[in-house]
């Protein structure tokens, strides 16, 4: 009996329907245990605890990681932190906050709201607290309790844009400015092309290495209000202020008594010396005889 032949359209048309016929068995099909995926995930050689937080991520759409990064226009840090947080507790980290972020000059100024002392919000089981800076650097903070847990996303607006674009754009403005100060003293076009050219050339490398470098100390500083805020919530004390190191060596009773001298006895010693108002007066008795020889 001769093998029977497909045409290509017919190939093509019968791969088609066994893969829709192999999609719909598959849903038709029970799902897996999360006991069934730990042993797949094992077999794989994936340890059962990254597989249950990858399970808590995806059914409360949090990380259970800490992050820290930065994106063309904003520095953050996000984490995740066992407790809970208490309403007391909520006000030290607004005070906390207020402390890194607000100043009394706008206050002085009249500036009030998120300009000011900036805003909290409540809703559910999430806070939220936002401060904008004079220049326009906005400032949120989120906690949401989830599970006994606390997630918190902290972020600053630091710009409009990445740091080679706004380098790039503040120093064209640099460089005009440069080039109509220059063309105002020569006189002369050639001078503008040259003087602006020049300056756009340092201007832009300078301004974009100073915002860099402003963004990465932003971080920093947030990092650190962090690491205060996750120290609120577990009550886990502040850290103790620096002491003196064990090579500083304290002062001892032979700085301060003469030699041979010691705290028990210093007391005799000095019952027995003259003060020195006696001393003063026998030396001038002895002047006052000797000038009547």
């Amino acid at each position: 009996m001769a093998e029977r032949t497909f045409s290509e359209d017919q190939i093509q048309a019968l791969l088609k329907r066994a893969t829709e016929l192999h999609l719909t068995d598959e849903v038709d099909k029970p799902g897996l245990t999360l006991r069934d995926l730990e042993h797949i995930a094992a077999d794989a050689g994936i340890p059962p605890k990254y597989l249950r937080a990858a399970l808590h991520e995806a059914d409360h759409q949090v990380s259970t990681r800490d992050i820290v990064g930065q994106t063309k226009t904003h520095v953050f840090v996000e984490r995740t932190v066992p407790g809970e947080l208490s309403d007391s507790e909520w006000e030290s980290v607004v005070y906390r906050l207020r402390k890194a972020y607000t100043n009394d000059l706008a206050e002085a100024y009249g500036a009030t709201g998120q300009h000011g002392r900036g805003v909290s919000e409540e809703l559910g089981k999430t806070r939220e607290w936002r401060h904008a800076s004079a220049l326009g650097v906005v400032t949120t903070l989120t906690i949401r309790s989830a599970e006994g847990n606390q997630h918190i996303a902290f972020q600053r607006r630091v710009g409009l844009a990445s740091p080679r674009v706004e380098g790039f754009a503040y120093g064209l403005f640099v460089a005009l400015l440069v080039g109509l100060v220059a063309t105002a003293i020569a006189k002369s076009v050639l001078v503008f092309v040259l003087a602006f050219v020049a300056a756009l050339a340092f201007a832009a490398p300078g301004i974009e290495f100073l915002d860099r470098r402003w963004r990465a100390k932003t971080l920093r500083e947030m990092t650190s209000v962090a690491d205060d805020i996750q120290r609120l919530i577990r009550n886990e004390p502040e850290p103790d202020s620096e002491q003196a190191p064990d090579h500083v060596a304290k002062t001892s009773e032979r700085d301060i008594l003469p030699t041979g001298l010691t705290a028990s006895n210093a007391g005799d010693h000095l019952l027995e010396l003259e003060p020195p108002s006696a001393e003063i007066a026998e030396t001038k008795r002895r002047n006052k005889v000797k000038g009547r020889l």
